[in-house]
């Protein structure tokens, strides 16, 4: 049986507190208050990251374009151009620009790749000139790498005369921080050094591979403390090859970790064993070197993939392995212009291809985002879409907005506009060509297809049977050439355009103005309600302006004139932008109206706009000139009255002057010389001079100020009680400083 233990009563007194419902709803409030401030705070610290990985992005996207434009001057400079000139053999030089095709640079590309090779051992100095780089590289027929390779080729091409673009794959800073760079940064600031080490305590047995690894961590750090910089270095290095460890040394791994961390081994192997092969056969050709011209270098003996440097794709590698990454992508390559066929043609030198622009594609840095080619006179294209094959999808949603990168490029514009136009045209007509996408997300904003469910609120499809291109899941696709934005009839009138009578509402939608939201409160039968009439272009018409009849100016229902564009101006009237001329108007007796050239949305109201005053055209000139006459009657009165200011408070500074001198000959010190006769009246009229300051100083201090005369006179007679009368008599006498 339980015991049930006894009730003890407290010693203390014990206080109950109870909430009030007031006091609840204040804390209530106060919480709410407080989740409110920190969303906000939250809002805008989201808002201030943005701009500024946008203006990060926008910068660094000027920096690589001003970077090609310097490359491309430096490919058009008159001495390389010489130079490449001269290694050409002749064959090459006898055909004239007009004539060139495709199989003219095929063989150009074939026999420059057969000549230069690329070199990653040569030497650059550092603070040298581009232009002295690539002359000494003609020199020796290599270049450094494949950037090099393609300034070469490029100026042996613009030494034959021929139109050229030097293609860049620009790689800005991302707009957008990708998903996989934030998870690596969490995971990085979650897991501690301590962390980890309780982990390999818990779940894995100590071996003596451990130990071995412990020893050597134990030398790392005692050798990177020590003083000697050279022995440090070598013995880190040597440290760091003994404590590089295959996931095979730990038994309780588990079994999807142990299969990435093999692979990843494997791939660090054959890294190392593929560095090993090439630093042999480079050794072995090292004797060559010495020669006039020198062979070619050790990466033509290899295949291929093997002349290349080594690229790792392994996306789960570790900090060292991508720090070791060698990157083989080639972000710079040419087209040129044939004549003959009257198109651009893609040069690929690097890797000897012509005319295919998916190869250049594949083996450019993923993602592509900017690709821009820069011409022999520096004009800029954007040519993404030639090489991107996702750049309707994906693409388009990765660069920064097109409007700010139209404009970047609005000054670098061809002047062969019928060539433009003409390749923009290409460019539609392969995007045509591509099929339909397959993902619905990838329908949202597509420049040529459309989706029924991604229409916005202002958006329809119009005609209804329109046709049909695909299915998508079950859901037609549509062209985006039939998605037309649909507008009410204020907004139609705004844009100088009316619903012509009789039109029937092509979408009806919630209308979002103050007016149309209380209306729907008003009624809770309403509040779903759709009362906004919306219309298509092809229900409206042009608006027609109304005519002034007898020197009346035509209004609208508010007194006023709508002037959205100049063509709403009514017949027989015109626009005059005075400042207040519609009181001049009103005393003449003139009708005279506002212009609302617009609406302007502040403090959650909309306020109209207004552009000067509308009058009948017969009295214009009597307008202008009358508001003249008034503006000069304005100016006159301010003038007046500027100057009436300016006397009254010079006069205002005399008498005080006057005043102030006058104190200080009446109550001078006996110690101060006097002043003679001719200074004392000087600067002053005669009846100033025979005033009160004429008359000679007080000689005793005590009796000279109207308190101390006071004071004697008091100890002189009884005091006495005045009346308020003798007291506001006497009071009249004094200074305005004697009566504090």
């Amino acid at each position: 049986v339980a015991v049930v233990p006894t009730a003890v009563l407290p010693s203390k007194p014990v206080e109950i507190e109870i909430e009030t419902p007031e006091q609840a709803k204040k804390r209530e409030r106060r919480e709410k208050r407080k989740a409110e401030f920190e969303v906000y705070l939250r809002r805008m610290m989201k808002r201030f990251n943005k701009e500024v990985r946008e203006d990060t992005h926008k910068v660094h996207l000027l920096c690589l374009l001003a970077n090609g434009f310097y490359r491309n001057r430096i490919c058009s400079q008159p001495d390389l151009l010489a130079i490449g000139l001269s290694i050409i053999p002749t064959h090459f030089t006898k055909v004239p620009a007009g004539r060139v095709d495709l199989l003219y640079l095929s063989n150009l590309v074939k026999w420059f790749v057969g000549t230069f090779t690329v070199n990653d051992e040569l030497s650059i100095e550092k603070g040298e000139p581009l232009q002295s780089t690539l002359g000494r590289r003609f020199a020796i027929y290599a270049a450094r790498d494949d950037e090099e390779l393609v300034h070469i080729f490029l100026i042996i091409l613009r030494a034959l005369q021929l139109l050229c673009r030097l293609v860049l794959s620009l790689q800005p800073i991302p707009l957008k921080e990708t998903r996989a760079k934030v998870t690596k940064q969490d995971e990085k600031s979650s897991g501690s050094e301590e962390d980890n080490r309780n982990l390999g305590e818990k779940d894995m047995p100590v071996r003596p591979k451990n130990d071995r690894r412990r020893r050597v961590a134990s030398k790392v750090c005692y050798k990177e403390e020590s003083g000697s910089d050279e022995g440090s270095v070598s013995d880190f290095k040597a440290s760091e090859e003994e404590s590089s460890l295959s996931a095979e040394d730990f038994e309780t791994v588990p079994k999807k970790q142990r299969k990435s961390l093999g692979s990843r081994k494997s791939k660090v192997t054959a890294d190392k064993s593929l560095k090993t092969k090439t630093s042999e056969l480079r050794l072995s050709k090292s004797s060559h070197e010495a020669e006039p011209r020198p062979a070619k270098s050790t990466a033509t003996a290899l295949p291929k993939a093997q002349r290349k440097r080594n690229k790792i794709l392994s996306s789960d590698e570790d900090d060292g392995e991508q720090e070791l990454r060698k990157v083989t992508d080639t972000d710079q390559w040419l087209e040129v212009f044939l004549e003959r066929e009257d198109k651009w043609v893609c040069v690929d030198c690097v890797h000897g291809n012509v005319g295919q622009p998916q190869l250049c594609f594949k083996y450019a840095t993923k993602p592509l985002s900017y690709i821009v080619g820069v011409d022999n006179d520096g004009s800029v294209k954007d040519v993404t879409q030639r090489y991107d094959p996702v750049w309707m999808t994906a693409t388009r949603k990765s660069r920064v907005d097109s409007e700010w990168w139209e404009n970047t490029l609005q000054p670098y514009k061809t002047p062969f506009v019928e060539r433009d136009r003409k390749e923009e045209r290409e460019f539609q007509v392969k995007l045509q060509d591509q099929p339909l996408p397959t993902a619905i997300g990838e329908y949202k904003n597509h420049p040529l297809y459309a989706l029924k469910r991604h229409l916005l609120k202002y958006e329809a499809i119009y005609p209804e049977s329109a046709a049909i291109l695909g299915y998508c899941r079950g859901e037609a696709v549509y062209s985006r050439d039939c998605v037309h934005t649909l507008h009410s009839k204020d907004t139609w009138l705004k844009q100088a355009r009316v619903v012509r009578l009789g039109e029937v509402p092509y979408k009806m939608v919630k209308g979002f103005s103050n007016q149309a939201r209380k209306a729907r409160l008003a009624e809770p039968a309403n509040r779903d309600k759709e009362d906004l009439a919306l219309f298509g272009l092809w229900q409206t018409e042009e608006f027609q302006p109304p005519v002034a009849v007898d020197g009346k100016v035509p209004r609208n229902e508010y007194g006023n004139v709508y002037l959205f564009l100049p063509s709403m101006l009514p017949i027989g009237c015109v626009q005059l932008r005075l400042p207040n001329l519609n009181r001049v108007a009103r005393k003449l007796d003139i009708d005279c109206a506002q212009a609302i050239s617009g609406f302007d949305f502040h403090g959650g109201y909309s306020h109209p706009v207004t552009d000067g005053y509308v009058v009948c055209e017969e009295y214009k000139e009597v307008l202008i000139a009358a508001w003249e006459n008034e503006q000069a009657e304005i100016e006159k009165k301010e003038k007046e009255k500027r100057e009436k200011r300016a006397l009254g408070n010079w006069k205002l500074l005399t008498k005080g002057l006057l005043i102030r001198e006058r104190l200080k000959q009446r109550y001078r010190i006996k110690t101060e010389p006097s002043a003679p006769e001719a200074e004392k009246g000087a600067g002053f009229s005669s009846d100033e001079e025979g005033g009160p300051s004429s008359e000679t100083a007080v000689g005793d201090v005590a009796i000279s100020w109207p308190q101390n005369r006071q004071v004697e006179r008091q100890k002189e007679k009884k005091t006495t009680k005045k009346s308020k009368r003798e007291k506001k008599g006497e009071a009249a006498q004094l200074f305005p400083f004697e009566k504090l």
